[in-house]
């Protein structure tokens, strides 16, 4: 009998990631169901988001009996907010479901600081407690994992280190979808994807547009929405630089895949807790020439200069001056998206599940 797991899905944000996965598990002879789970409302309070969160815990249970899996799949984050929501739906399941289930955790981006907290709640109950009901966990760089180690060798010991899926075939190049998000066909157009909050660098690289000799032959695109938009766009009016900027706002998973295609580069310099940001590896499966932070995933996976530029993220002056060297450098850009599109063939839904698939496997026997 196939082995059967539930594969919990965030309700906005990488849908399609998670669909990649249940496909690529289908694949290799899983059977696959999805369930809800994943951020609330980020605007509601406390005691409303605690409440969503009890909630989609009971429909777990609910789809848990339903379903009856070898294997729990939740796709969350390992950090305060994220691992409180887990640790109450991973309590609520072990005190509501009687049937024997596996609980693994794919975490996207974290803040291993949560491993430093002196609170009572978080160093005697949240961590032991997570640490004992989660058999394995996915994380997305080696840094991340080295952390763990450091912090709590034995929460390290079920530690995996693993990608996303990233396919290049839903990005494709097209006139009218340039026409329809006002892309100029004559300009440099620099890409930028992502939630709009300062640690992603969207300062960094607004503030780097006053300082670039190519600013005149540029686009800045930004795609995204966020807590900081309003004052990204209210500091590009300060800056006398909205001329050169886009701001097409939020843009679901599908159609948002299509800017990669319609670029000719990416800036992306952030220095959040990022795990495998998408928007970088779509980029690199793209074939686009891009600019980002020595961090995670970034860091194991691409190279200077065959793939990238690493820049400060925290500094429009290195922002801009890596722009401009690929602006200038014609030849550089063409070898990064080479470079890159090889690079791409390691995220392929095979090679991604496949590896998963084997610490699957381990859990099965153990």
């Amino acid at each position: 009998m196939a082995q059967r797991i539930l594969v919990g899905v965030p309700p906005k944000h990488h849908v399609l990631l998670s669909q990649d996965e249940i496909a690529g598990f289908t694949d290799l002879g899983y059977s696959c169901k999805p369930v809800t789970y994943g951020r609330n409302d980020a605007t509601a309070g406390k005691i409303k988001k605690v409440w969503g969160t009890v909630g989609k815990a009971f429909n777990v249970v609910k789809e848990l009996y339903a379903f009856k899996p070898h294997i729990l799949y939740l796709n969350s984050r390992f950090e305060p907010v994220g691992s409180v929501r887990d640790f109450i739906t991973i309590l609520i399941i072990r005190l509501f479901y009687f049937h024997n289930v596996k609980i693994v955790i794919k975490t996207h981006g974290s803040d291993i600081s949560i491993l430093e907290r002196e609170a009572f709640f978080y160093r005697r109950l949240l961590i032991p407690f997570l640490r004992k009901h989660v058999v394995a966990w996915f994380f997305l760089s080696n840094d991340e994992k080295e952390l763990v180690r450091k912090y709590d060798p034995e929460l390290a010991r079920k530690v995996f280190v693993t990608a996303n899926i990233v396919d290049p075939g839903r990005s494709v190049a097209s006139l009218a979808f340039r026409e329809k998000y006002s892309l100029d066909e004559n300009k440099f157009k620099v890409l930028f994807c992502g939630r709009m909050v300062r640690a992603k660098g969207v300062f960094s690289l607004l503030e780097s547009i006053p300082l670039l000799s190519c600013k005149d032959d540029c686009q800045i695109v930004f795609v995204g929405d966020g807590p900081d938009m309003a004052a990204l766009k209210k500091r590009a009016e300060e800056l006398n630089i909205t001329a050169y900027t886009r701001f097409p706002g939020f843009v679901p998973d599908h159609e948002c895949d299509h800017f990669y295609a319609n670029a000719d580069m990416l800036a992306f310099p952030t220095y959040d807790s990022e795990g495998f940001p998408m928007a970088l590896f779509k980029s690199v499966a793209a074939g686009l020439p891009v600019i980002t932070s020595c961090i995670r995933a970034a860091k194991d996976h691409l190279s200077e200069p065959d793939n990238v530029l690493w820049v400060d993220g925290q500094s429009a002056e290195s922002v801009a001056k890596a722009i401009d060297t690929l602006y200038d450098n014609h030849a550089l850009r063409n070898a990064m998206s080479q470079n890159n599109r090889i690079i791409a063939k390691k995220f392929t839904r095979l090679e991604v599940c496949a590896g998963m698939h084997e610490v699957m496997m381990s859990l099965s026997h153990s």
